[in-house]
C-alpha cells in the first residue's frame, strides 16, 4: 500500500477493532466503542508518529502540485488573453 493516508486509516481502524471487539462481550458496544476509539487517540499520538508525519508529508505535496498546477493554468490564461 502507497498511499500514507489510507495505511494510517486503516492502522487506527484496526486499534479501535482490536480494542473494542473484545470489550463488547464485557460491556455496552457503544462504551467499548469509545474505549476503542480513545485508545486508538492514544497510540495515534505516540506510536504512529512516523506513519503520521508521512500522511502529512504526502498531503502536503499533493496541496502544491495542485498549487503549482493552478499557478500554471492561470499563467497560460494570463498569456492568451494578452
Amino acid at each position: 500500500m502507497n498511499n500514507p493516508v489510507a495505511k494510517y486509516f486503516l492502522t487506527r481502524l484496526a486499534i479501535i477493532a482490536v480494542v473494542a471487539v473484545p470489550l463488547m462481550f464485557f460491556m455496552n458496544a457503544l462504551v467499548a466503542l469509545a474505549i476503542g476509539l480513545l485508545a486508538s487517540m492514544v497510540v495515534g499520538f505516540t506510536l504512529l508518529r512516523r506513519q503520521q508525519i508521512a500522511m502529512i508529508d504526502h498531503i502536503d505535496a499533493s496541496a502544491q502540485r495542485r498549487r503549482e498546477e493552478k499557478e500554471r493554468l492561470r499563467a497560460e490564461l494570463a498569456g492568451d488573453d494578452a
